[in-house]
């Protein structure tokens, strides 16, 4: 049974007049009053009373408060004991809930994490950060038609682990688990499986493994993975997570093969008749979607952001400097309106940048919040893309990839100057073409061979020799590398400097995320706990940025 409380109808005498008008003041300019006046009765209620049933059952915390507690807890990033007893003796707390009676001043910890697990598994944590964040754009009459989007990489809490340390703990894992129940069927795992990677006690166990040998105890661990997977996978035992993460780390880690006739052989004569062998795959073709740590299997890796998840964030923001040295955020002191977070989206490591625009501008749309302009970094600057946003009256500010060649020194079609048809007018060291041509797939400019062999930068120039005309160099390139040229070009201009320049802001929100809301060291696991997390936090932030900017 669901309680709800009429949090519209005023009470007849001030419950806090007793502050004093100092205390009153700053309790109002806080984030609690920001929560208190525009948010507490904005909160989606009514979706999580679905969850409930109306008459049956042991009335429940009021809903209003039971949402309010979550959301704050992830605010000051508090552990639940600190929760209950910032709810039992914060005044903050009290005036931001509107807390009127003894019952709704106390959780205990049992009842926050059942509210939350039923938060997580029904995926409210989004509906939540959308509904609020709309609310707090109309109240502070925010501006939406200039956003900028970027990425920033997180880790839950789990531990580095080797290859070796991820097979036996998944082992491990498996184990324990299957303890847990199937009793029965943990006792037919063999003793020696137990000793080493359950009790890891005793000679050979993988926990004394020194880095000289992992590599030989790795191709021992994985036979010991794949004959668990063999034994157990017509049981009960198949239906657990931990048997999943088992068959998934042999899949990843290892290669299954038969073994060859002479080898069975000798199996055979000493009473060893698996048919079967696990070979271990070289680094490079390990999938990186892989499983890191069984601790947390939703992680993926990335080379460049290592291993956790990605999140995607987009936020407002005010071309004003407001005092500030330009290109970050708008100084808070003096700005009319607060830069909020529109969008957050949680995702695995392996998904580019790129492939998420199009996802957020659907989000904004169905919000009615769609920007006019969007700044982002070269990974949202793909082709697809800017036809996306230039087909949805959105203007795209990013950068394109530098040209292939660029790193390494070689000239590239951006050092040749092109006409408005993209045909070359003369390359580097100011010699113009012999003749140019344009077909649909393809442009292509000839050189006299003679002047190029004679030019300074020849080791650099992608302009080559002719096979079928030995006097003749050639060089060719696509309609769209040429479009390139054109838009690499106006990067440079300070046109596109002095609007691009305030892309760099969202890097101090990347910032305040991780450090001010803690995303940085998070307790948590899994795939749907982290975008609980995230979306909280960013709700969070949105709120303190209001706070700053006063009534």
């Amino acid at each position: 049974m669901f309680t709800l409380r009429d949090r519209r109808t005023g009470e007849l005498f001030d419950r806090w007049s007793d502050l004093g008008d100092k205390r009153r003041r700053r309790l109002e300019q806080s984030w609690a009053g920001v929560f208190r006046d525009h948010l507490l009765i904005e909160l989606p209620v009514d979706d999580l009373c679905r969850h409930l049933d109306e008459r049956l059952g042991r009335p429940s915390k009021d809903l209003h408060i039971v949402i309010g507690v979550l959301l704050l807890q992830q605010l000051h990033d508090l552990s639940d004991a600190a929760t209950v007893e910032a709810l039992a003796f914060n005044m903050a707390w009290h005036y931001a809930l509107d807390v009127r009676s003894e019952a709704d001043s106390y959780f205990c910890e049992k009842t926050l994490r059942n509210y939350r697990r039923l938060f997580i598994e029904q995926g409210l944590d989004g509906l939540l950060f959308r509904h609020l964040t709309d609310r707090l754009v109309r109240a502070f009459s925010v501006d939406t038609s200039r956003q900028r989007m970027d990425s920033t990489a997180l880790r839950s809490a789990m531990r580095a682990l080797t290859r070796l340390g991820i097979v036996v703990e998944t082992i491990s894992k498996f184990a324990r688990e299957l303890e847990r129940h199937h009793p029965d069927l943990y006792a037919q795992i063999s003793g020696g499986v137990i000793r080493r990677y359950v009790d890891r006690e005793g000679h050979g166990a993988f926990a004394n493994t020194s880095p000289s040998v992992s590599k030989r105890r790795l191709g021992e661990a994985g036979q010991d993975l794949l004959a668990l997977a063999e034994q157990f996978r017509d049981t009960a035992a198949a239906k657990l997570s931990a048997f999943a993460i088992l068959e998934r780390v042999l899949r990843d880690q290892f290669e299954v093969v038969d073994v060859v006739p002479e080898a069975r052989l000798q199996r055979d004569e000493s009473g060893d008749r698996d048919a079967k062998h696990a070979a271990i795959r070289d680094p490079k073709d390990v999938p990186c979607d892989t499983v890191g740590n069984p601790s947390d299997p939703d992680a993926s890796y990335n080379a460049h952001k290592g291993q956790g998840y990605m999140a995607q964030i987009v936020e407002t923001y005010c071309e004003d400097d407001g005092g500030n040295d330009g290109g970050g955020e708008c100084d808070e002191e003096v700005a009319e309106t607060p830069d909020l977070i529109t969008h957050v989206a949680v995702h695995k490591m392996t998904v580019h940048d790129g492939h998420r625009l199009p996802d957020a501008l659907d989000d904004l749309r169905a919000r009615s919040l769609t920007p006019a302009v969007m700044l982002g970094d070269s990974h949202y600057g793909s082709r697809d893309n800017m036809a996306l946003t230039r087909d949805r009256n959105i203007d795209l500010v990013a950068p394109a990839r530098p040209p292939k060649g660029a790193v390494s020194g070689r000239l590239t079609l951006e050092d040749f100057v092109l006409d408005d048809e993209g045909l070359v007018l003369h390359c580097p060291n100011s010699v113009k073409p012999v003749s140019v041509s344009a077909a649909k797939a393809k442009l292509q400019a000839r050189f006299d061979l003679t002047i190029c062999r004679t030019c300074p930068h020849i080791d650099r120039c992608p302009v080559q020799a002719a096979k079928r005309e030995g006097q003749f160099a050639r060089f060719q390139y696509t309609p769209a590398r040429a479009a390139n040229q054109k838009r690499r070009l106006y990067e440079r201009s300070e046109e596109f400097r002095e609007i691009y320049r305030w892309r760099a802001g969202i890097e101090a929100t990347m910032s305040r995320l991780k450090y001010q809301m803690n995303l940085a060291h998070l307790r948590i696991r899994g795939m749907p706990a982290m975008r609980y997390v995230v979306h909280l936090r960013a709700l969070g932030l949105n709120i303190r940025r209001c706070a700053a900017i006063g009534p």
